[in-house]
């Protein structure tokens, strides 16, 4: 690992990706599907709920409404399942969960519950070992 000076500008870390893959992660983003009448009633969460009613005009799929979901909204199985960055996710709850890790294609995610302490030492390994740490500012 070469050495850097203090302040200086320093990259994230990018995946290898196969050829394509970084153009399918910046295609288009899905709606956000929400329930019919969810801003009518209070008791109504945005949560997806289906269509249910003989009337519905969400249902019946008038194109005024809200988008349902549907097939077509899948995302291409090369990038399933991918963060944004193109990495793959691993949740890491202390150091050994580390072991094993791709650095080229693979990226942690330090779980919420993880204390301070441990916080710095799981941070401080990864970077000895290079792979990108996705919720580093928190």
């Amino acid at each position: 690992m070469e050495i850097v000076e203090e302040g200086a500008y320093v990259p994230k870390k990018k995946p290898v990706l196969e050829e394509g893959v970084r153009a399918l992660l910046s295609s288009k983003k899905k709606p956000k599907f929400r329930r019919q009448q969810w801003y009518q009633f209070k008791r109504l969460k945005e949560k997806w709920a289906k269509p249910k009613g003989m009337h519905s005009k969400l249902r019946r799929g008038y194109r005024y409404r809200l988008p349902m979901p549907g097939l077509g909204y899948r995302t291409p199985k090369k990038i399933r399942g991918l963060h944004p960055s193109g990495f793959r996710e691993v949740m890491v709850y202390n150091i050994k969960d580390m072991d094993g890790i791709d650095p080229e294609k693979e990226a942690i995610r330090i779980h919420g519950r993880v204390g301070k302490r441990k916080r710095e030492e799981i941070i401080k390994k990864a970077d000895e070992m290079g792979i990108r740490v996705l919720n580093r500012g928190i």
